[in-house]
């Protein structure tokens, strides 16, 4: 009997929905990716009939995020082939062992195609530009999506505008936008803030550090009494600082400028408590981010943001923080601005901490997010 004959066929009504994550997702406390604390956002207080399945090996490194509903799913082990299709059947099993009503689908869009033939409801959940997504690339893919999902979920505008891409509107009515959000508890700003500017970000050339670091090292020498912490690592969890671009970021950086700390990878407790700190947050990103939560994140706790105008950024800022290029030049203009003006940059401060706490109030995201999950089958 294959799952089509024994998905259990329940009454129209609230459904029971799985969200799935990647293969190698973490969702634990000590490998948390954007993606996972997203979730876990959404559902700390509001998990009725929702669940999460994951890889074998996702609360691998530590408690889960959110404690009763991840289903780390055990790969067949007698299937000889790569991993994604024992992962794809082992989520089949699993709607068959549950007796899901839907599967939300986290980035995967080839999987989306493949899993189609369920006689159950299908939904997509898009973190990344679609245009670079498998399965999610051509007209003709998304297309195929959107007449089979029951809804999809972007991150920002910006990514709903790259999925709708010369897609009819009508359809386009299924694409919601579902911005990130934090506990905002968490992101308190200290009654005293430092003199202190933080980066957060992999490692990569795509997040600007290098016009950052020129930018730094041209302008701190000005205010001695500042200095930049630029935290991150090529990848999550990563000990050390060894990859090609990490050192070619250690050859920019120098051995000359006190100033500036680049202590590798930190725990997601310590990056807060440094946004906490901190009085400037920069995300110079030189791509398009699909949202920026490093952006949201500093706001959150009320750092002077300045950021990109790239992908989802302009909309996750508004008219709180500052836009501007990221190249070394405008950095350095922007950075100083804020450093040579106390008031000025505490204002701009409070500006960000308003909107996060404004814009990106969690429980109307959240409440919007869930009742999809719950909605009956399209």
């Amino acid at each position: 009997m294959d799952e089509r004959e024994r998905v259990p066929m329940k009454a129209r009504g609230q459904s029971r929905t799985a969200l799935v994550l990647s293969y190698r997702e973490g969702f634990s406390v000590n490998d948390a990716t954007s993606i996972s604390l997203t979730i876990a956002e959404q559902l700390a207080d509001d998990h009725t009939d929702i669940s999460i399945l994951g890889g074998p090996n996702a609360i691998a490194a530590g408690a889960p995020l959110v404690e009763g509903v991840i289903h780390p799913l055990r790969l067949p082990w007698w299937p000889i082939g790569p991993h994604n299709r024992r992962y794809e059947r082992a989520i089949r099993h699993k709607v068959v062992e549950l007796g899901l009503d839907r599967l939300e689908l986290h980035n995967r869009g080839v999987l989306f195609h493949r899993l189609s033939d369920l006689p159950i409801g299908l939904a997509l959940y898009l973190h990344n530009d679609p245009h670079l997504v498998g399965g999610l690339k051509t007209q003709s893919d998304r297309l195929k999506i959107l007449k089979r999902a029951d809804y999809v979920v972007c991150v920002s505008d910006y990514i709903r505008q790259r999925f709708c891409e010369g897609l009819p509107e009508a359809l386009c009515d299924k694409v919601h936008i579902g911005y990130n959000t934090l506990n905002l508890d968490d992101f308190e700003p200290h009654e005293e803030k430092q003199n202190e500017i933080v980066f957060v970000g992999r490692f990569i050339p795509e997040k600007g550090i290098v016009p950052l670091l020129q930018a730094l090292k041209a302008t701190l020498p000005k205010y001695p009494d500042w200095r930049a912490r630029i935290i991150g690592a090529r990848y999550f969890g990563q000990k050390g600082l060894h990859y090609p671009y990490e050192k070619e970021l250690l050859e920019e950086l120098g051995t000359a400028h006190p100033q500036i700390d680049m202590p590798g990878y930190r725990p997601f407790a310590d990056v807060v408590e440094l946004f906490k700190q901190a009085r400037i947050a920069v995300v110079p990103s030189t791509w398009e981010e699909p949202f920026g939560r490093t952006a949201l994140e500093g706001m959150a706790a009320g750092c002077a943001v300045i950021a990109s105008p790239r992908g989802g950024l302009p909309e996750v800022l508004g008219d709180a923080g500052l836009l501007v290029e990221p190249t070394a030049e405008a950095l350095s203009v922007a950075l100083e601005r804020l450093m040579g003006d106390s008031p000025y940059c505490d204002a701009i401060g409070q500006q960000c901490l308003v909107r996060a706490r404004t814009v990106f109030a969690p429980e109307p995201i959240h409440q919007k997010i869930n009742a999809l999950r719950r909605s009956p089958r399209a």
